[in-house]
Parts: structure tokens; sequence; C-alpha cells
């Protein structure tokens, strides 16, 4: 059955794979497409229409509410939701021309930001969470060249393919999706959700292998507008500075029915662009000192470094009931330029926990994040320099995660979520009570997740 995946990335490759399920089931003229797991069926005849000519359209919109009873900026509730329409066309159906895929994606954000206004969490609550807008999200082709090596050419979110774990998409948390450390410190927070870049990536399969390898604008918007999401509003702004490249190596093994599956993975990045020093200024001075002037110290370059590792370690005599475990550590290690400099994620997934209920899933899962030198050092130097002002030192963050996957209906998901945060932000000063930290946090929320 497919699934309403939970994060960003995973909402996109669902829609990916109901699309291609779809065009393959009319590929092979089935007569009887089986459109159940969409609320609309097959939307007066469209979708099998249009899958004859190679096309499959999908809409999926993810609601949710949060609150927190504790800690965080304040104690709040807030709404918010997206919706994303994907367009898929395979090129040989369409018109003739072996091996290509089209596909145009485009969202709209709605709601508030919870994690922003009511908690100051570095990984955030949700990963559906961005400025209200309506805009353009992916724009790609993709061309196979034989069975094990295709290039795709575009408008591209990275966190569809780069740096995730099958068991992402059952968390609420953004820190399982697109890794803290990565969003934290690349400009813009990097291509991934909400935000893409335009570039191209190459990929070759060779038995359990596969090699991914991309070069992609180095920032999703112009660097003018600290806000990448108002820089770039509508998605269609199409920014080239400075390059991104990423690759990646992968392992996968026990792919076949009843094997215990498992995925393994490494990767890393570099951005050329210009990272301010967090702080020294460009004449070495330290830029918390009021006596200051000039603009921060520039370095060139950055990178990022990971490693993934997902394992299924058990299967109970139901075949969909299955336990997986999966590590994610990631690194940044220029502290001078970087605000998080360490990332690890891990937890467990399991499937059928129940009964009589083979589609739900339970989750649990942990983050952790580290605060680069500079950032340390910086706040340092404000309690120095603003000797009355209470400057809390910055160290970590913590995150754990419980979740349920009800299967409500096979277009419709249910999916109430508990979050522990520690630390928020790493340690910051509450600007509502300015003589102490911003508070540690525990929220609760209820997900909704609907195929149209």
């Amino acid at each position: 059955m497919a699934r309403t995946l939970g994060c960003e990335s995973r909402l996109r490759g669902f829609c990916g794979a109901v699309g291609l399920a779809a065009t393959a089931s009319l590929a092979q003229a089935d007569p009887a497409p089986d459109y159940s797991a969409s609320l609309f069926g097959d939307l007066g005849g469209f979708r099998q229409s249009f899958a004859k000519v190679g096309g499959a359209l999908n809409l999926t919109e993810t609601s949710e509410v949060f609150a927190n009873s504790s800690g965080g900026l304040q104690r709040g509730a807030d709404y918010d939701g997206l919706t994303t329409l994907t367009i898929q066309l395979d090129s040989k159906l369409a018109f003739g021309w072996a091996g290509g895929q089209f596909n145009a994606s485009v969202l709209q954000l709605h709601g508030e930001n919870f994690s922003a206004r009511d908690i100051a969490a570095l990984q955030i609550i949700s990963g559906v969470e961005g400025d209200r807008a309506t805009r353009l999200w992916e724009l790609w082709w993709d061309q196979k060249f034989g069975d094990h090596f295709d290039v795709k050419v575009g408008q591209q979110s990275l966190d569809v393919e780069f740096i995730n774990h099958p068991s992402a998409g059952y968390f609420v948390n953004s820190l399982f999706g697109w890794p803290t450390p990565f969003a934290a410190d690349m400009p813009g927070g990097g291509p991934d959700f909400p935000l893409s870049a335009l570039g191209v990536r190459a990929r070759a399969t060779a038995g359990p292998w596969t090699a991914l390898a991309g070069i992609f604008s180095g920032a999703p918007a112009s660097n003018a507008n600290p806000d990448p999401q108002r820089a770039n509003p509508y998605g269609v702004g199409f920014p080239v500075q400075g390059a991104l490249v990423i690759a990646e190596a992968q392992f996968a093994h026990g792919q076949g029915a009843g094997e215990l599956a498992g995925v393994y993975k490494i990767g890393g990045w570099h951005d050329s662009l210009g990272f301010a020093d967090l702080r020294y200024n460009a004449l070495g001075q330290r830029r918390a000192n009021p006596t200051a002037v000039g603009p921060p110290l520039l370095h060139g370059g950055d990178f990022g470094l990971y490693a993934l590792a997902e394992q299924m370690v058990w299967r109970g005599g139901e075949k969909e009931r299955t336990l997986s475990l999966f590590l994610r550590p990631t690194l940044a290690p220029q502290g001078d330029r970087n605000l998080v400099t360490f990332g690890l994620d891990g937890g467990l997934a399991l499937r059928d926990p129940l009964p009589g209920r083979k589609d739900d899933t339970f989750a649990l899962g942990f983050g952790l994040v580290e605060i680069g030198s500079g950032a340390v050092g910086s706040r340092a130097d404000l309690a120095f320099y603003n000797p009355g002002v209470f400057t809390p030192r910055r160290g970590y963050e913590a995150v754990l995660e419980a979740t349920y996957q009800c299967q409500a209906t096979p277009w419709a998901q249910i999916q109430p979520d508990l979050q522990y945060i520690r630390n928020p932000g790493g340690g910051l000063a509450d600007p509502l009570r300015p003589n102490r930290k911003v508070g540690d946090a525990v929220t609760a929320g209820l997900r909704i997740n609907l195929t149209f």
C-alpha cells in the first residue's frame, strides 16, 4: 500500500512513487487500475486518461496542530499545513522518447511557524513548517542511459535522494529529514524543503551499490535577504551563485521479500561561497566588542560529512511486522563559520505494532546537535563586554520524539506525536524572562495526512 509519509522529503518521494506506480500500471495495460489510495479515486476518469499519455498527478495535504505544555519561549498552540501538487510525465508514453521523466511540483504552505514563535528550537518541531507561500518546488528532467545510469537536470531539492533513510518519513521533527547541522550551516539552509536549487545530479548503480553525485547552485536564494524563503518567495528566481558539490555512496542488501533489509550510506558536500566568521571581523577584532568596526571575517568555502545506517533487525510471524534501527552522524567541523558542527540522530521504527494494524507504525527517535566553537566563543565575548546582562553559554540541543502513524483509510493517516526538547537553541536567554534560559519544552501534536 502506498503511504503518505511524514517529513518534507518523504512527501515528495511519495508523490513520485505514486506517479510511477500509476504510469507503470497503465503501461502494462492494466484493465482496472487501483486508485483506492486516493480520496477522489480516478477523478472521474482523468487519472486513467492522463496515464495513457504517460502522465501522473498527485495531490496531498498535511495538516497539524502543535502545542507546548511547558518551556520554550511561550506556551501556545499553532496550526500549520502543506499542500503538495506533483505532475510527472513519462517521455516514452508521451512522445516516444525512451527513458525520460519530467517532474514539476508546487507547494502551498499555510499556518504558523510553531518552532520559531513558541519554542526557539534548532531541530524544528515539524518538517512541514515554512513561511506562508505558494511556490514552485521542483522542476526537472531525468534521463536514463541504459539500465544503470541516469542524469537529472533542473531545479532540485536534495533531501529527496541525498542523506535520507527509509524510516525518516515516520517522524514529524525536521531533524530526521535534512540534518540540522547542514540546515543551520549551509547558505539559506541548503536546497531542501521548501527550497531547491538549479543543478545536475548523476546516478550509477551496480548490484547492491549506488553512487550519487551532483553540482548545484551554492545557495537556493539570494544572500542579500537573510530569509531565503522571502528572498525567493515563489520559487521561480533560479539564482546561480557559487557551487555546491555533493556525493554519496550507498549499499543496500536484503531487499527481497522476507529478508532483513539494510541500507548504508556515506557522503559529503562542499560549498564554494563565502562564509562569515561567527566571532571575528575582517580586522581580527571580536565582533561582540562595542568598538569593533567593519564586516565579519569572510572564509572561503565550507564542507560537511555524513554517514547513515538503517538495518531491519527483526521480522515477526506476519510479514508486515518488522523492527528497524537507524543511526546517522553528521559533521560540519569548521566551527569558526558553522553554528552547528556535529549532529547525531537515531531511533527505531516498528511496523504493524498492534494486532490487526498491519499498516500502522510506531517510531521512537532522538536528535543531538552541538554548537560550534565560534558561536560559543562569541557568546562568551558578549558576556565579557556586557557584564550586567544575563548571557548563557551555548552548548547543545537534544530532542526525543515518540510518534504513531495510524493508517485510518487507504488515503488518510492520523498521527499523534510527542516531543521533548532539551536546551532549545543550544542555550538562549529568554527574551520574556531575561534572567533565565529558554526552558526545556514538551510539545504534543496531531498530524493528518490526506491523499487526494
